[in-house]
């Protein structure tokens, strides 16, 4: 342990001037200076790239009060952990429309779009006028209501699968001893079929996920295990990766592909 530690300090040593500005600047949330909620860059369409997939969403579905929900690698030669990417550099990204932010993770939220998150007061403001700044369709009436999404479907991450060892931001669930990111790396996902792990307590939270390819995986958490509910939810996942956050968004398909059962 003491030998993994001094490691990590030898590394940590010539890449600090680096990191420190970026965790700052990720650590910083928009709108914490009691200007009021960032509606302009709230509504900003980004282009975000997880291995082959590529979304196009505002950076409200992709930030939690003020924060980034977005990661890559943190700078520095040799790292191994995952960082931040700051809404700043989100939003400077879309100078060039074909321009795309290379992401290790990315967690979609898929609700809560009028509020916002004021940290530093620690209260919740409505944004009722960010609904008709978003350029998609689906962005507006999840803003708007009532959701698309049936089954308590309420974010997700795509996330790269060789990236579960270096990332904590997926977070643990009550009742397993775990960390999410274990879970999901023991399990053994086929192409298409969502896989699911329980917590021991018998609460009814479980971990489930998607192997969309080789490379790229989705995690999200459901109340219980009731397979029919969780197919749908990764049915509403796959058509909101290619008919609501595609290239093009084809708002009627993305729609049916919801009521299908």
């Amino acid at each position: 342990m003491r030998n993994r530690w001094r490691s990590a300090v030898r590394w940590l040593q010539p890449h600090w001037r680096a990191l420190l500005p970026l965790l700052l600047s990720a650590c910083q949330p928009f709108g914490a200076s009691g200007a009021g909620p960032p509606v302009d860059t709230l509504a900003t369409q980004v282009t975000l790239a997880v291995g082959p997939h590529r979304l196009h969403v505002p950076v409200v579905a992709v930030s939690r009060g003020g924060r980034s929900a977005v990661q890559r690698p943190c700078p520095g030669e040799g790292s191994d952990w995952l960082c931040a990417v700051p809404l700043g550099t989100l939003v400077a990204s879309t100078g060039s429309p074909a321009a795309a932010v290379r992401a290790t993770s990315v967690e979609v939220l898929l609700e809560g779009y009028s509020l916002f998150q004021d940290t530093g007061r620690d209260e919740w403001l409505s944004i009722p006028q960010l609904c008709g700044r978003l350029s998609q369709r689906w962005a507006r009436q999840q803003c708007l209501g009532p959701s698309l999404f049936r089954d308590s479907l309420r974010r997700f991450t795509l996330i790269e699968a060789d990236a579960l060892a270096r990332t904590n931001a997926l977070g643990g669930i009550a009742g397993q001893k775990e960390p999410v990111r274990q879970v999901v790396r023991r399990m053994r996902l086929r192409n298409g079929e969502p896989g699911t792990d329980c917590a021991a307590d018998g609460q009814g939270l479980c971990t489930a996920a998607l192997r969309l390819s080789d490379r790229v995986l989705v995690v999200w958490i459901v109340s219980q295990k009731d397979l029919p509910s969780i197919r749908r939810q990764a049915t509403a996942i796959r058509a909101f990766l290619t008919s609501a956050a595609g290239p093009q968004e084809d708002y009627d398909r993305f729609s049916a592909a919801l009521t299908r059962r």
